[in-house]
């Protein structure tokens, strides 16, 4: 928690290893500030002693409920209390057993969590243990993590985030949140402590994250040979085409940390692999950027290991990638960007950086690309991103600073930053100024500018001269607002953040920022206004932080005493002359804040509360308290005296209503008597005492049921006023017990409760142990400035050392002064309640609920009250019981009773009061609440709800942590250790954290009767009282290990007899509801769901047993325990053999003699047959439940809400080490027949957990594939497409086609071999030598087995299965059902042809229905049909998948809308993990269905049929004419379509096993002429089907071959075939009227031709694309240069005579309708625009989502950046060419280009620029924008292309095309703004010479680049910014469009800098100004 270096040092000196007997580890020091110091080492070594004997001995005697369970938890609680505090080979002997306790087989998933929970927190500080000290192996925590194959279901809640308690201050938040608008409070409230962020270092609450943050922990010390291990277990098994966790798994696994001279073992063996992969497959989806994670690692934990140089450029385009961000063509986002998480991003960049520059140059560039996208105007989703990367760029880079500077990180056996790879000063200096920029830009935003004020902090920590003043400025402007809150609010609190440096003065190279302190406290003090809540918060949280630094002290007379003060330091101290004017103005601040918020002038929502508070009230009197504090307690005395008088003239002049102003008022008082309880007392209490006294003098006055509001205000006062120090409160007992007297005898309730309170907060002042002081520093404030001068410690931290704080230990007096009022006050009450229990008089409920009242108040002294000395009951049997271990708290008086122990007198009386008030069936509800609330607080001495609000306190302290010291400094001395507020709150933290984590060896007796009380409560018939009792009751049970086990018997009892069904009354529905809540708690482990056989076996039968009701709250919530059991009960396994390894390591920890002990070897001797015998017994217990939960789901009228239930228990209790029991498998089996639908879909679950269990395991050999293959293993491996691949690909030369080669060693899984073959491969052997149930005898056989054969081969069962399964369940929402497939799928397998046949013959009968339900039945039969024979003998297996074939072929013939997904996975699934070579049967079916070969020339096409699904717009009709050379159109399109979809499932599951059927594929639809198909949804699924074939193409480098088509040759086959498109100059033509759009129904005889009318159509068609309205550029009327004019000439119309577009549209209709059919040409420019269309799909497709990006045909695929230009630009959007084109440029554009196609594209992009046509300049302008801003770190790479890039865009903006020219000018705006020019001055000067030329297109180019650089400073300005106006305001006379291009662009720069303005205008000259002035504002025509 708090890092000391001293503090280190002395607790590890040699005097004190010799006291302790060894050198501790790693110690709290916090634990050292406490005021018992002295008994704690006494205490912890008896502590660990005990926690070492009982844990070692609990393993080595294999007792691993309850003893090791209990002893682990203890050693946790021993570090979170201690430390580290141990020996190292003690420390090194804990971690290996816990290491080895997480490996015992078979454990279950809770005790793996709790033992690697265990782990992370030994080994969280690495820094303590070496490699060399320490070594684990790695492959058993590899194997660990199969735990997490959820296939079986048995751990189906692994990685479920428990739900955290909400607590007061979150429902605080929540509400505040909901009632004020924007998100700024959250900052507010997170540095008030409020926040609910996770913490970096809290411990992980899943499974999952465990066992993640496990194996990062056991990392650093795997063996030296585990890197190559680990390399050849993943490697082999990455596959490029599926998604997956195996590269998450690697990079988690692979040791990163090794040293440099043992580079050779660690990263040299697998980084160029691992970056050769990223560069190659960098779009792959098998979670490729999880190598980011291994690199960062790389670069932080070996600095210097590797030359980044050659890499830096590709990682930033990636990281570039990664932000999201809204840079995109035509707002079109196609791409695939991998998310990288910030925090690895920061860390490789932070870590990379070295002196020779590279780095920041190409960060610098990065963040000028991205700034813009910081500010608020323009956030969006890449907000939160850019956020996060610039505060974790921060800290990473302190970090990193810190590792190379401070002596702790330097010394550490970590590799260190070799000389000369360390950080100079100037590179800090450099990085910080890079990071600021952005960083102050983002200081607006209105969400998560917390991120940035941490960052900024960071940044201040390092150079707090460059960082601070901007901060101040932005201040001081933004004070003087009054419209721009937020502004103030922002600016205050990015100031708060940086106070520490700001404040750390000349230290830090920033003298001159104390100077700004006081000026500014003072300036924000307006700030308080209670009608803008978020301001007041703000506000107060910037004089917190600055008041916790500063010490409130008037040094203006410092000078007279200390001569040497600087400058800087003179004028602070003549400014804290006003730090009294500062405390005095800041309270009459608040009494403003306290005078408005009285009760009668708030809003009326506050009425809703039940006590007339809002929450937003209770969060500002919380603030105001935490601000008050801060400044009063750093007070001098003279400035405290003068507010304190101030405060009681405001305080008792008026008297406020005491719910909201009345409470804040007390809430000051109590922090003025925190701080100086002898002044504070002295001022108030004596006239309180007279006044009450006074009001009270009466009896009228007493028993007054509403007194006055002096009365209770005066008590509120008094109530506040003792939470003082209870020594001077001893001086005015005599004074308070007269008034109590009378008080506590009010008959007003809440008058009464105040005055309870008083007595209350009088007892815990008197017996609570507490500081008595924080301020920042410990000396004596009263001698400053004369001994000491403030000013030189302000935002100085304090060493524990020097800490010297002061605590309250309560004494003898104060013991008996609690003595005394507790014989004053409680024992009446106790006697009065005697009398009525006795008889002897009557009491009524209000007198009782005031004995109830009085009696909670007299338990405040908790602390004098010590435990009972009681003999804990043991609740389970044990060889190691537990023992107690009382923590002492310095506190050494009692008090008692009349003697007795007064926690036993209360219960003991209290529990007899509560029986009577059962027995009498009392309602008065109140006293019910009030006497939960003593339970609570007389059960244990912390105090129930102590946890929760312990770990709201730790977030608390966290974010204060946070907000004053963030990361902290350089190690320097004072200036950098922590705040000595800080080491109180910690001190605070730890003190209470010892009394809330106590060590009991069992359940006392007096605990025992509390909770049976509370039991008791917990089901009583008021709703109030039992919610109540079940909190305080679910604590008990979390707080005493297994207590839960005595209430077993007494709910058995209650829900089998006591509760009634529907003959009971009211009473018995409320018990029923009461018990049935108790089962369902605690949120965190249910009764109902204990890990504990024992328990369940009790529970599940009584539930299930208990008489019915059809009360809608009693079904409700057995209806809940589903969820719960789903959530809370993995499955629990029963048989449990502790590691031979484990006990080894447990007998490290005892000594010999401990060994010999005869009583230990007596129990060591009968430790295994225990083991067993406990194995056994939980055991007979699981078959037990079963057998009962069997007999209840039998019973003849069993309730079919029961029967659900009981179905889903039997579910959530499957075994992987016994089987279901036959008769309940017999159940299961016959409730797939049960007419419930709920109970058949639970049967399938359960029947393929029993097929699961009666698995026989399949027998594997190991074989080489490389001997296999026949070919020799290469010296040198290279991943992808070889020789050696070929024997499991697919070729027609081997197929099996007998026994023999069917037997041969084949592949199951696709994911070994493509990328390596690993050393042995692990292969299934031959069918013969298999067992199958099916080739077995009868006898054989288990009787579960033959009652399923027996079963599945009964023609009425299946008949009737079927039709259950044909069944539509949910209209529109019934899916391909994976269940019901993976059940069949192991029936078929398990029980052969004999099962099969039956189910595979229905699914044949329904696959041509033409209803959804039985065709899915069909799919899911398919499916499990195609994957259950993998094992079975050739003939039956081919046998099968021929019929599977027919019903493929008949399903795929019938298929509907509805069905088409269901077909497509049902193919994925069923040849997943299947040969494609044994299963040639399908894959050519497959082939000849989807893809049947061309015929050969027929003579004349047919027509299409009419489609089917007239619904389905995209299959309604042909688009256009087929080719002469189309097949026959047999089927319909949407047929075609839902058979190539299945095609392509079964070749994207297979990939690159069937590359060269991939090529079989390509030829056929290329030959059937599907690539220009005329149906448009054809067309689409062909593109897609080219995705996934082309995806297929990939070539690692020295790669030679590839049995996958290229796309290279592919387009380059295909360009021919689009000779059609161009006309005689070569550019393209689109026609519009050629296709016809998809959906519109047309007869066969459209397809006719006239050739008479083909030129006139053409022409037509060209000019209403061209001049369409719906074309994308939204611009007025575009200027008609000479090109366009000489366009329009060429393509024969006239500017004149262009036609309307409606009456395009009419005459193509009437042409269509008028002729015959089309003209070949026509054809042949249909078939051509199809096609492209088809390709362009295609290409984007392998763009996307292909595995290298189309990196193969990267060069191929730019070939056709042309022709998409020309078609995106003039084509309209609406059709689907030019939306194809335009998804592909966008694609494109945002690819991921390696620099060889960034060099590339820049040429094209030259080339394009020449193009005839202006839409295609225009175009590829857009195209550019992307596609160079992605590019920006290749361009700040290579300077050169820099260059090339500004070349193009000047080109451009000489275009005689306007509208060119202009889209230009935003590419060069673009450059600029990024500063990607390499010389931009160089640039300016040449823009300067274009506006002088005479010709206007050069002239407008210039003036277009200096506006463009305008523009390039959106929220800044450049530095040439005054000669750039001086030069545009020579031309605004200049003729069109000069003038209206500079107006545009100055407007623009006034809307940009508007909101800066009063800072950029500070920037400029008076000329500068003048001259702008004149730019901007509108001429005056004005005489």
């Amino acid at each position: 928690m708090i890092q000391d270096d001293e503090g280190e040092l002395m607790l590890t000196s040699p005097e004190r290893v010799v006291a302790l007997g060894f050198k501790p580890q790693k110690e709290i020091l916090t634990n050292y500030l406490l005021p018992y110091v002295d008994e704690l080492d006494e205490e912890s070594q008896k502590f660990l002693e005990q926690v070492k004997t009982n844990l070692a001995k609990a393993i080595i005697l294999r007792e691993m409920k309850p003893a090791c369970g209990v002893w682990s938890s203890r050693l946790m609680k021993y570090i979170r209390i201690y430390g580290l505090k141990f020996s190292k080979e003690d420390h090194i002997a804990f971690i290996k057993l816990a290491y080895e306790l997480m490996l015992i087989p078979d454990l279950e998933p809770y005790k793996v969590h709790k033992f690697a929970t265990m782990f992370i927190m030994l080994t969280k500080k690495r820094h303590l243990i070496s490699p060399e000290e320490l070594t684990l192996p790695w492959r058993p925590l590899f194997d660990l993590g199969k735990i997490f194959d959820k296939t079986f279901g048995l751990y189906h809640n692994l990685t479920d985030k428990p739900k955290v308690s909400e607590s007061q201050e979150s429902r605080i938040v929540e509400l505040v949140r909901k009632f004020l608008s924007g998100r700024g409070l959250d900052d507010a409230l997170e540095l008030f402590g409020f926040g609910m962020a996770k913490e970096q270092f809290e411990l992980p609450k899943s499974l999952e994250g465990s066992y993640l943050s496990m194996i990062v922990c056991a990392r650093p010390y795997f063996e030296p040979e585990a890197t190559k291990e680990i390399l050849e277990e993943f490697l082999p098994q990455i596959r490029l085409w599926s998604s997956g966790s195996l590269l998450g798994q690697l990079v988690t696994f692979l040791p990163v940390a090794i040293p440099p001279d043992r580079a050779a073992d660690g990263h040299l063996l697998w980084f160029d692999q691992l970056m050769t992969l990223w560069d190659t497959c960098y779009n792959s989806q098998c979670d490729i950027a999880e190598l980011m994670t291994v690199f960062a690692g790389l670069t932080k934990r070996n600095p210097g290991a590797v030359d980044w140089t050659p890499y830096v450029a590709a990682m930033f385009t990636r990281f570039l990638h990664a932000l999201n961000l809204p840079v995109s063509y035509k707002d079109m986002q196609f791409t695939r960007n991998h998310s990288l998480e910030m925090k690895q991003v920061a860390r490789w960049i932070v870590w990379a950086i070295n002196p020779d520059g590279v780095v920041l140059k190409h960060l610098r560039s990065f963040l000028a690309g991205v700034e813009s996208y910081l500010h608020s105007a323009n956030s969006g989703r890449w907000s939160y991103k850019l956020r996060d990367l610039l505060r974790k760029l921060a800290r990473e880079f302190l970090n990193r600073v810190r590792r190379e500077r401070e002596k702790r990180f330097t010394e550490s056996w970590e590799n260190q930053t070799p000389e000369s790879f360390k950080l100079r000063d100037e590179d800090i200096t450099e990085f910080v100024n890079i990071l600021l920029g952005p960083t102050v830009q983002a200081v607006y935003s209105r969400s998560g500018s917390l991120d940035i004020f941490m960052a900024l902090q960071n940044l201040a920590t390092l150079r707090p001269n460059i960082v601070v003043p901007p901060l101040l400025e932005k201040l001081r402007t933004s004070l003087t607002s009054l419209t721009e809150p937020h502004r103030v609010t922002a600016a205050m609190s990015a100031v708060a953040s940086v106070a520490r440096p700001m404040l750390r003065g000349r230290e830090t190279g920033y003298p001159e920022g104390q100077t700004h302190v006081v000026p500014f406290l003072m300036a924000v003090l307006p700030g308080l206004d209670p009608n803008d809540i978020k301001k007041t918060l703000v506000t107060l949280h910037f004089i917190l932080i600055f008041s916790w630094m500063v010490p409130i002290i008037d040094c203006s007379s410092a000078h007279e005493h200390w001569p040497d003060l600087t400058e800087e330091e003179l004028l602070t101290c003549e400014s804290t002359a006003q730090f009294e004017d500062f405390v005095l103005v800041f309270l009459d601040r608040l009494f403003i804040i306290i005078e408005s918020s009285v009760l009668e002038h708030v809003r009326h929502d506050t009425k809703e509360n039940e006590f007339g508070r809002s929450k937003t009230d209770a969060v500002v009197e919380t603030s105001l308290s935490s601000a008050a504090t801060a400044v009063l307690m750093q007070c001098s005395p003279k400035i405290f005296k003068e507010a304190l008088r101030k405060f009681k003239a405001f305080a008792t002049q008026t008297t406020f209503e005491i719910t909201v102003s009345g409470s804040m008022v007390g809430v000051l008082l109590r922090v003025f008597a925190r701080v100086n309880s002898e002044a504070t007392l002295a001022a108030f209490v004596p006239d309180l005492c007279q006044e009450l006294t006074t009001l009270l003098a009466t009896d009228e006055a007493v028993r007054d049921e509403d007194p006055s509001r002096d009365v209770v205000y005066r008590l509120v006062l008094l109530m506040h006023a003792v939470e003082c120090d209870g020594v001077v409160l001893l001086k005015y007992i005599d004074d308070i017990i007269p008034v109590l007297d009378r008080a506590l005898k009010l008959y007003c309730q809440n008058a009464l409760a105040k005055a309870c309170d008083v007595l209350g907060h009088m007892l815990a002042s008197l017996s609570n142990t507490y500081l008595y002081e924080w301020r920042s520093s410990p000396k004596d404030y009263s001698e400053a400035p004369e001994k000491w001068l403030p000013i030189r410690e302000w935002g100085h931290g304090c060493s524990v050392k020097e800490a010297n704080f002061k605590w309250h230990i309560p004494c003898a007096e104060e013991a008996a002064c609690a003595q005394r009022l507790l014989d004053r006050y409680l024992k009446p009450e106790l006697a009065r309640l005697r009398q009525w229990l006795d008889g002897e008089r009557p009491i009524c409920r209000e007198r009782r609920l005031r004995s109830f009242h009085i009696i909670n108040a007299s338990l405040s002294c908790s602390m004098f009250m010590p435990p009972p000395n009681e003999k804990p009951i043991a609740l389970m049997e044990s060889l190691v019981p537990a023992t107690s271990m009382p923590f002492t708290n310095g506190i050494k008086h009692s008090v008692t009773l009349d003697g007795e122990n007064m926690r036993v007198a209360l219960i003991n009386r209290m529990l007899d009061v509560q029986a009577r008030m059962l027995a009498e069936k009392s309602d008065d509800t109140r006293s019910f609440e009030m006497l939960i609330q003593i339970w609570e607080r007389v059960a244990v001495p912390a105090g129930l709800r102590a946890t929760s609000g312990l770990e709201a306190r730790l977030r608390s302290f966290a974010a204060l942590e946070r907000a004053t010291d963030g990361r902290g400094g350089v190690a320097t001395g004072a200036g950098s250790a922590r705040l000595r507020m800080l080491l109180a709150d910690g001190a605070r933290l730890q003190h209470d954290a010892r009394r809330d984590l106590p060590c009991d060896a069992g359940l006392p007796p007096a605990a025992r009767t509390v909770l049976h009380a509370l039991f008791d409560l917990s089901v009583y018939v008021y709703t109030s009282v039992r919610i109540l009792a079940q909190i305080r009751m679910y604590w008990m049970l979390g707080h005493f290990p297994y207590s839960y086990r005595l209430l077993l018997p007494r709910v058995s009892r209650l829900l089998r007899e006591e509760v009634g069904g529907e003959e009971a009354g009211e009473e018995g529905h409320a018990r029923h509801k009461g018990v049935l809540c108790v089962l369902l708690g605690p949120r965190a482990g249910p009764l109902a769901a204990k890990h504990d056989w024992e328990v369940v076996r009790v529970l599940w039968p009584a539930i299930l047993n208990a008489p019915l009701s059809e009360k809608p709250s009693i079904v409700r919530l057995e209806q809940l325990f589903i969820e719960c059991l789903h959530r809370h009960f993995p499955a629990v396994n029963t048989r449990l053999t502790m590691s031979q390894a484990a006990i080894d390591s447990a007998k490290r920890l005892l000594t010999d003699a401990q060994l010999a002990d005869p009583v230990f070897t007596e129990q060591l001797a009968g430790a295994v047959d225990r083991e067993l015998a406990n194995s056994n017994k939980t055991e007979k217990l699981y078959l037990e439940l079963i057998n009962e939960l069997v007999d209840i789901a039998e019973a003849p009228n069993v309730v079919w809400r029961r029967l659900e239930l009981v179905m889903h228990m039997l579910s959530f209790c499957p075994s992987i080490q016994i089987e279901y029991p036959t008769k309940a498998v017999k159940l299961m089996v016959n409730s797939l027949l049960h007419d419930n639908i709920t109970v058949r879909r639970i049967a399938q679950r359960l029947v393929y957990y029993t097929l699961k269990q009666v698995k026989r395991p399949l027998k594997k050999i190991l074989v080489d594939p490389y001997e296999v293959a026949g070919v020799p293993r290469p010296e040198k491996h290279v991943p992808g497409y070889r020789k050696d691949l070929e024997w499991v690909m697919w070729s027609e030369d081997r197929i099996p086609n007998n026994e023999e080669d069917w037997d041969r060693p084949w592949l199951k899984n696709s994911k070994h071999g493509f990328y390596s073959w690993p050393n042995k491969l692990e292969v299934t052997a031959p069918s013969s030598e298999q067992v199958r149930v099916f080739d077995l005898p009868l006898e054989e056989t288990t009787e579960t087995e033959r009652f399923i054969m027996q079963f599945f081969n009964d023609d009425a069962n299946i008949e009737k299965l079927v039709s259950f399964l044909t069944v539509e369940e949910k209209k529109g929402k019934d899916k391909f059902s994976g269940l019901r497939f993976s059940m069949f799928k192991m029936l078929f397998s398990h029980f052969g042809p004999s099962v099969t046949k039956k189910l595979v013959g229905a699914a044949l009968e329904r696959a041509s229905s033409s209803q959804e339900a039985p065709q899915r039945f069909a799919a899911e039969i398919a499916a499990a049909a195609l994957r259950a024979p993998r094992h079975w003998p050739f003939a039956p297996a081919t046998a099968l998948y021929e019929d599977v074939v027919r019903i493929l072929t008949t399903g795929l013939t019938s298929v509907t809308v509805e069905t088409m997904e269901d077909w497509a996975t049902c193919v994925a699934m069923g040849v997943d993990r299947m040969d494609p070579l044994r299963g040639a049967a399908v894959v050519r079916g497959l082939l000849s269905l989807c893809a049947p070969a061309a015929p050969v020339a027929p003579a004349t096409p047919a027509a299409p049929a009419a489609p089917e699904a007239p619904e389905d717009c995209e299959a309604a009709g042909p688009a256009a004419p087929a080719s002469s050379a189309a097949p026959a159109d047999t089927d319909t399109s949407f047929v075609i379509c839902a058979r190539l979809y299945a095609l392509q499932s079964a070749i994207a599951t297979l990939n690159w096993r069937v590359a060269p059927l991939a090529s079989e594929l390509l030829n056929r639809l290329q030959a059937a002429n599907f690539t220009q198909h005329p149906y448009q949804n054809v067309r689409e699924i062909v593109g897609s089907m080219l995705m996934t074939i082309f995806d297929l193409e990939v070539v690692f480098p020295g790669g030679k071959e590839c049995s996958a088509p290229r796309l290279h040759d592919f387009l380059a086959a295909v360009k021919p075939r689009l000779a059609a498109l161009y006309d005689e100059n070569g550019d393209i033509v689109v026609k519009a009227a050629t296709p016809i759009i998809t959906g519109q129904c047309v007869p066969p005889e459209v397809n006719s031709c006239e050739p008479a009318l083909e030129t006139q159509e053409a022409s037509v068609e060209v000019s209403v694309a061209q001049l369409s309205p719906e074309d994308h550029i939204s611009e007025d009327t575009p200027q008609m240069s000479e090109e366009s004019e000489g366009e329009c000439a060429r393509a024969g119309v006239s500017r004149a005579s262009r036609p309307e577009p409606r009456a395009g549209a009419r005459l193509r209709a009437a042409l269509r309708l008028a002729a015959g059919c089309a003209p070949p040409p026509a054809r042949r420019h249909a078939d051509a625009v199809n096609l492209l269309t088809t390709v362009l799909r295609g290409c984007m497709g392998v763009v996307v989502r292909g595995v290298t990006g189309g990196g193969g045909g990267a060069r191929s695929l730019q070939s056709l950046v042309r022709d998409a230009c020309a078609v995106a630009a003039r084509g309209p959007q609406l059709e689907e060419l030019p939306r194809a084109a335009a998804a592909f440029l966008a694609a494109l554009a945002l690819h991921h280009h390696r620099a060889g196609p960034f060099d590339d594209a820049l040429a094209l992009l030259h080339t394009l620029a020449d193009d005839r046509s202006w839409w295609a300049r225009l175009s590829c302008l857009e195209f550019a924008q992307p596609l160079l801003f992605y590019g920006l770190p290749l361009l700040c790479e290579q300077a050169e292309r820099a260059v090339s890039a500004e070349q193009f865009a000047l080109k451009l903006m000489r275009d005689p095309r306007l509208e060119v020219r202009q889209s230009a000018a935003k590419l060069l705006t673009g450059l600029m703004h990024c500063r990607a020019l390499p010389d931009e001055q160089q640039t300016l000067r040449t823009l300067t010479r274009n506006c002088r030329s005479n010709e206007l297109v050069e002239r407008h180019c210039g003036v277009l680049g200096l506006c463009s650089y305008l523009a390039s400073r959106p929220y800044s300005l450049g530095p040439k910014l005054g000669d750039v106006l001086a030069e545009l305001a020579k031309h605004t006379n200049a003729p069109d469009p000069i003038p209206a291009t500079i107006r545009n662009s100055l407007a623009e720069f006034r809307r940009t800098h508007q909101d800066d303005w009063p800072k950029h205008r500070e920037q400029l000259t008076e000329e500068e100004l003048d001259l702008l002035a004149d730019l901007t504002s509108p001429p005056s025509y004005c005489a």
